[in-house]
Order: structure tokens, then sequence, then C-alpha cells
């Protein structure tokens, strides 16, 4: 049994939306949900934004903003991650599917779009996977499947060196400039001038789960995600920056090629968090796509 109990009313308003934040009350731990309600009612389904490994809803907002001048928007922080901690045990990206179903669930919602990134986007299509009839469209954010072992490999001992760096995470690292630009360098082509945004992104990582992040780091090179991916039934779009350094741009192709109904659109000059360094065109295209008025 869920149960939701409002700990913030309306936190900030707007002329075209408002945010609430909920708490959802799960055996696991806590779950915190952001819910921008857009002032002007559409009959579009919600969209649901999916945080990647590392980070939180907090790099959403400014995207949730634009969309919440258009549409209802659910942006949660994953269990083990950001406000929702504590958790009793280690939650896979499996737990999470489960936690997404349990965040549709208790706001009532049939139907909704999904925007996930990185390992939310493999998210996103486990999510679709298996409830199909509550998701209408899909966008994945700087995803690709892996085309070779080799590929997994890389990513493994990528993921092994980040393991071992999360058993020491003082929390002052964050008021450190010199490293929230060492950390940004893996994430933006161009690193944007905002020292709060960088400070931010590397503070959800010191602040992470640990067991839960080895976890689902462990089910990223899952044959799940890709088998997910062929029996999609929505129209998908991938949004993909050449620059990338985290997921393999190489395999873009590759990657939509095994999704039905998949479409590409490529984000030049830009690294893996597209919503961030190029905000304008990232939105444009995700307003295209989502058929916004």
């Amino acid at each position: 049994m869920v149960s939701t109990r409002p700990i913030e009313t309306t936190q900030r308003t707007a002329p075209t939306w408002a945010k609430r934040t909920l708490t959802l009350q799960r055996a696991q731990g806590p779950l915190v949900v952001d819910v921008w309600e857009t002032a002007h009612p559409s009959s579009l389904p919600p969209v649901l934004l999916i945080h990647g490994w590392g980070g939180t809803g907090s790099y959403w907002e400014s995207t949730a903003e634009f969309l919440a001048q258009y549409v209802n928007v659910i942006v949660p922080d994953l269990p083990g991650t950001g406000r929702s901690q504590p958790v009793k045990s280690a939650q896979t990206m499996y737990d999470q599917i489960d936690a997404l179903v349990d965040v549709l669930d208790a706001l009532g919602l049939d139907c909704v779009q999904v925007n996930g990134h990185s390992m939310g986007g493999a998210m996103a299509l486990l999510l679709a996977d298996k409830q199909p009839q509550r998701v209408e469209r899909l966008v994945l954010t700087s995803v690709s499947f892996f085309k070779t072992h080799a590929q997994e490999q890389i990513y493994s001992v990528i993921m092994q060196a980040f393991k071992a760096s999360m058993l020491y995470r003082p929390r002052w690292l964050a008021d450190m400039p010199s490293v929230t630009r060492m950390m940004a360098t893996r994430y933006f082509h161009n690193i944007p001038d905002d020292p709060a945004l960088l400070r931010q992104g590397l503070l959800d990582f010191l602040e992470l789960d640990r067991a839960t992040a080895t976890a689902c780091a462990d089910n990223a090179a899952d044959k799940t995600i890709p088998k997910a991916g062929e029996r999609v039934q929505v129209p998908v779009m991938i949004i993909a920056c050449p620059q990338d350094k985290v997921m393999p741009s190489e395999n873009v192709d590759y990657t939509a090629k095994i999704i039905p109904d998949c479409q590409v659109r490529w984000i030049d000059q830009c690294g893996h968090m597209p919503m961030i360094e190029k905000a304008d065109e990232y939105r444009g295209i995700l307003r295209e796509f989502i058929r916004l008025n």
C-alpha cells in the first residue's frame, strides 16, 4: 500500500503553472515527487521526466518549467537519490520501475508521455514494456544500446571507477569549484558558467545511496533493455549529441533501428546534458514531438 502525504503545497507560482511536492510513503522508504500543474489544462497526457544515474530530478527543473506552460509534468527523485532517502535496501533498476508505477498509481494517471535521460531512458523503455497501456510516447535523451561486448566491458570499467569513488564522498567536495568543474567535464561539451548548477550536480552524486547506485549500475547493460526497445508500441524519439562522453553516440543509429517507429534528432556541440547545455534547442525539439500548442 502506498500513501500520499503532501509535504508542501504550492512552492512557486507563475502565470502559467504551479508546483507542489508530494511524498509517497512506501515500504522501501519515501519517494518524493514534484508535480508541475499547468494553468491551462490540456488534453495531452502529463509528461513524466526520469533522471539518470548519479543525478536527481533537480536537473530537470528548467525543462519542467518550460513544459508546464502547456501540460502537467511529473518529476520524481528516484529511490536512493536526492530527497527519496533513506531506502531500507538497495534498489535495482527494476525496483525503480516499480517505484515509477507507484507514482502513476498514486497520481491516478492512466496515460503519460515519458522522457528518460541516460539510464532514465532505459527505465522509460522498461516502464513502457511493463505498462504499455499507460505510455503514449517516449523521448530517450542521451541513450544508446551497446553494440559489442567490448563496449560493455569499457562501461563496466568506468562504472567500477565510479563505484570506488563512492567509498569516500565528503559533502565538502561540492564546495570546491575545481572539483565541480572537473566532474562536469564528463557531462558537458562546454561547461556552463553556473557554479550553483555545477555544485548541485556534484552534490546529487555525493549524497546518493551507494548500494542503490551500485545495483542500478550493474543493471545498465542488461539485455532486457534492448529487448524492451524491440517491443515498444508507441512513437519514440532519441535526442542525441555527437560530443556525448557517457553514451556512445556512434551507437545511436543502431539503437534507432532496433526500436520500432523511432526517429533521431541531433544537437551538435553538446555533451550528455542537452536539457542544460543547449536548453532552447532541446525544448524546441520536445515541443514539436510532444505536440505542444
